[in-house]
């Protein structure tokens, strides 16, 4: 049976509402940046809100975004609160603002679970609401300017343009302006200033989306505050969602109960058991994951989707004629698919099938020529194959298309060091640790490059550092010990080798028990000069 709560009207409040839609100004005036950004931080909220009375479950607990539309009411989205108990709201534009209680049902007034819309009473003071602008008249290209709290950061703005509007089940607008954890249920405005959408985020084979709900919506949610309004159970679709927020969170096992509720609700839902892989996966419960992806596709036999992510499982547990096979599938549905011929490509790498692999990337570069992460794993290939100007001008290519990214930089140090380049490669590892300080492989690498050139007393500094960051690195404590023993340091050479073999045993590195064994041996008589200490940085294929 479904349980149905009524919602008393507020009068006071539509005439409020009404009297703020229709009586604006009727002549659009742009506002400058920060003058938005001032005026929707001023009535954007943080939201927190839990299933218990007491706010202990963080684990259970869900974070999200509103914003004033009146001087006493929020607009949230639904799946935010849906489920809930109790939490608290507050401001974002004040340092260590006031957190205010709201019990979900008692302060609950309408909702939208279609839309994902919900519209609650909170009071705090001095608040001056957002105007609702038309959402009917956004056009594709326009800029937009969200509010929000991503990853619990309270107060942020980002800006993007509308890059599509969907009209297939319901209107939304897709963005470039990033939607994190946390600010789903902001406001996103245009360059008047006015609400012309609610910021949700969501997930489709474990790639993130970012889209607004239009105010047109929004509207209609306020218009049926005139009425009592029926707040039904929790849907499907709003654990789905929920699920996925968590899954933005990399709170996994949270998202995968979020799933269960949701295909427990919908046996049938295959977006769920799709996303219920993706968190499965991550957790390394990979046949789990198959499982989820096998009934996605029973349900749905022509998924791109599933069989793409079915793939990547399979390619990760070396089942390599399987893989291929889904990616061949995903390819045969979708013959433009560019994420399946990385797959490929990424099989046929793992496979020495260097030629083939080089063949999938070509295609995947050609589908989408700013795809950074073809550009980084074609470079792999042509080193793998010998051609390092071919090599360095791909990991050129996906640096100057992703800047901001440390991999990248640290798979051109690879390269350069396994090709000899060592000044090149200790550049490189020295932009990837600039861009992640606690990058502990960074510093083993550049250890290992310096190293090389005879820098022994600065490799042992890196070597260090990467043990600091990695306790647990058994290379960083054996390249250790060797520029430790080249500098007369026998004692603590052999201390470091001695750890890094109790290490290199526990995860089972039989090459490098043997080498450390070795060294360990040849200590012993002082005769290290005919030992084979070639160093080769593995690649990490994206």
């Amino acid at each position: 049976m479904i349980n149905m709560l009524k919602i008393a009207a507020h009068q006071h409040f539509i005439v409020y509402v009404i009297l703020l839609l229709c009586f604006g100004s009727s002549q659009a005036e742009t506002l400058d940046i920060p003058k938005i950004a001032e005026n929707a931080l001023a009535a954007t909220v943080y939201l927190e809100m839990t299933d218990n009375e007491e706010m202990t479950d963080n684990e259970n607990k869900v974070v999200g975004s509103g914003f004033f539309v009146s001087p006493s009411h929020i607009v949230t989205n639904y799946h935010v609160i849906a489920g809930t108990v109790t939490g608290t709201v507050s401001r974002v534009d004040v340092n260590s603002p006031k957190k205010y209680p709201i019990r979900t049902y008692s302060d609950l007034v309408a909702v939208d679970q279609e839309n994902d819309l919900a519209l609650l009473r909170v009071e705090i003071p001095n608040i001056t609401p957002l105007p609702l602008g038309d959402s009917e008249r956004v056009r594709i290209g326009e800029p937009v300017y969200v509010t929000g709290n991503p990853q619990g950061l309270q107060g942020v703005v980002s800006d993007g343009i509308i890059g599509g509007i969907h009209n297939e089940k319901r209107r939304r607008f897709q963005m470039t302006a990033p939607i994190s954890p946390g600010s789903s249920g902001g406001p996103v405005l245009n360059k008047e200033g006015k609400v012309i959408g609610v910021a949700f985020g969501t997930i489709e084979g474990g790639q993130n989306l970012n889209f607004a709900i239009p105010s047109e919506y929004v509207k209609a949610l306020l218009e049926k505050t005139r009425l009592n309004v029926e707040v039904p159970t929790i849907t499907a679709e709003t654990y789905y969602n929920r699920g996925n927020m968590y899954v933005s969170l990399e709170l996994y096992n949270a998202a995968i109960s979020a799933y269960d509720a949701a295909i427990h609700l919908d046996p049938d839902y295959v977006n769920a058991y799709i996303n219920r892989g993706v968190s499965k996966d991550r957790l390394d419960q990979h046949e789990d994951a198959i499982v989820d992806y096998n009934e996605a596709i029973r349900l749905d036999p022509n998924n791109i989707l599933a069989y793409h992510n079915r793939g990547d499982v399979r390619r990760q547990l070396g089942e390599y004629t399987d893989a291929i096979a889904d990616y061949d599938r995903a390819i045969q549905l979708r013959p433009d698919y560019v994420n399946a011929y990385s797959g490929r490509g990424k099989v046929n790498l793992q496979r020495d099938r260097y030629w083939d692999a080089l063949s999938d990337f070509n295609v995947a570069i050609l589908l989408d020529p700013n795809n950074a992460v073809g550009y980084h794993n074609r470079g792999i290939v042509y080193s793998k194959l010998d051609q390092y100007a071919k090599a360095m001008s791909d990991l050129d290519k996906a640096i100057r298309l992703d800047p901001d990214d440390a991999k990248t930089y640290m798979t051109a140090g690879a390269i350069n060091l396994n090709h000899d380049q060592y000044k090149d490669a200790i550049d490189d590892y020295n932009a990837a640790i600039l861009l992640k300080p606690d990058f502990a492989d960074a510093y083993r690498n550049r250890g290992n490059a310096k190293m090389s050139l005879g820098q022994h007393a600065k490799a042992i500094v890196d070597y260090t550092w990467a043990i600091h960051f990695n306790p647990t690195d058994a290379r960083a404590y054996l390249y250790r010990g060797v520029s430790k023993w080249v500098l007369g340091q026998a004692s603590e050479a052999q201390q470091d080798w001695r750890t890094a073999l109790t290490l290199q045993k526990q995860v089972g590195y039989p090459e490098l028990v043997k080498l450390t064994e070795e060294l360990l041996a040849r200590a012993a008589t002082g005769e290290l000069e005919d030992i084979d200490l070639t160093i080769n940085v593995s690649y990490n294929v994206r």
